[in-house]
């Protein structure tokens, strides 16, 4: 019974130990954002007030501070640059250049690194991530059009337009774009890398060139490689869902654009063989135009004109799916009288012939040939 009572009083004394040294030690410090914007701070909480006095009389340098509380962008390990401060019963950090809202930040505590600090127990890094993003937004950006629109392109093809439904951000696009055949296989190195990648001035339309090298009969990329495309066989143009627009935002989804290959075109244009369809006098009705083959949409509105006596007729151009086909609408009715389709020799088709100059022949030196005028008449 002695023995017994002994032992019940040692473990109800260890028990007072264990509770005191338990309300004795501090409670765990927390990491705070404070403010936001521009002003936002980052605070330490819950330190003894030995510690705090002790960073408060020393002149600690920098790279301490940084050890002791450091601040960086998610994903970074170089600390922000700014101030710190024992702020009432804190550690505050203030960012030079501020916290960016739509960023994420990671916050590192460590209080062993403080000077003179104990080895108590609960000397314990504590980090934490505060993130400034809020919620992502809707992923609502996708390819809307592919040009060549047509079923099939031709062989010998040189560029394709890809249309976006918001401006997109910046970055190397063929990371996100290839070329499939109709096996499943990806077309090797099918596509020109340029520096300079060619965007419209709102950032909606992506031109794409294929390698002229390749494209081109006769010189060592075509020798070694062939043509990217084979007629008679269909591929896919796969643009992925993780290029990002000009919000940061991946495309709402992947595209894929099927599309058959023709024989390769190797003729110049002939605007001579273009079939006009003239509108009605006193009418707003079109002029119509079509070619034989589709044309290159990224050239037709600002190739091809209509003018009566040498002076421009006010209207609007349009082009119908396919691209071989458009119409020229005036802003007034149409009045009696001769008139020109006027085509400067800018105007290609996907595969780079002009008017008079197929790309397989063109070749440096001589007059470019002028704007080729197509007559009709409004009776």
């Amino acid at each position: 019974m002695g023995i017994s009572l002994t032992c019940a009083r040692l473990t109800f004394a260890a028990a007072v130990v264990v509770l005191a040294t338990a309300c004795s030690r501090p409670p765990a410090p927390e990491i705070a954002l404070v403010g936001s914007g521009a002003g936002a701070t980052v605070e330490v909480r819950g330190l003894p007030r030995a510690d705090l006095d002790g960073l408060t009389a020393a002149a600690l340098p920098i790279e301490t501070w940084q050890r002791i509380l450091r601040v960086s962008v998610s994903g970074s390990a170089e600390p922000m640059a700014g101030d710190y401060v024992v702020a009432g019963r804190a550690i505050r950090f203030t960012p030079m250049y501020g916290l960016d809202a739509g960023r994420a930040f990671t916050a590192t505590f460590d209080p062993t690194t403080i000077p003179g600090a104990g080895a108590e127990s609960w000397r314990q890094v504590v980090n934490r991530t505060l993130d400034l993003r809020g919620p992502a937004p809707d992923r609502t950006t996708a390819v809307k059009r592919v040009y060549p629109s047509g079923p099939a392109i031709a062989a010998n093809t040189l560029r394709i337009y890809i249309e976006f439904s918001a401006p997109m951000g910046r970055g190397p696009a063929l990371e996100h774009i290839s070329l499939v055949d109709d096996t499943g296989t990806v077309v090797m190195e099918p596509f020109l890398p340029v520096e300079a990648e060619f965007w419209s001035a709102d950032r909606t339309r992506f031109t794409l060139f294929f390698d002229p090298g390749r494209v081109k009969r006769g010189i060592k990329p075509n020798r070694d490689l062939g043509r990217a495309l084979v007629s008679g066989k269909r591929y896919s143009l796969l643009i992925s869902d993780r290029w990002l627009d000009g919000r940061g935002q991946p495309l709402k989804e992947t595209s894929r654009h099927e599309f058959g290959v023709s024989p390769a075109i190797e003729a110049p244009l002939d605007p001579s063989a273009w079939r006009l369809e003239p509108p009605a006098s006193g009418s707003t009705g079109p002029l119509i135009a079509t070619f034989p083959w589709p044309l290159d949409i990224g050239l037709l509105h600002r190739a091809i004109g209509v003018r009566r006596g040498g002076a421009e007729v006010p209207g609007e151009l349009t082009v119908d799916a396919g691209e071989a086909r458009v119409r020229f609408l005036p802003a007034t009715p149409w009045t009696p009288g001769d008139y020109t389709l006027m085509v400067l020799p800018m105007l290609e088709d996907p595969a780079g012939n002009r008017p008079g100059r197929a790309f397989e022949i063109i070749s440096a030196g001589g007059p470019d040939p002028g704007p080729v005028h197509l007559p009709f008449s409004v009776r």
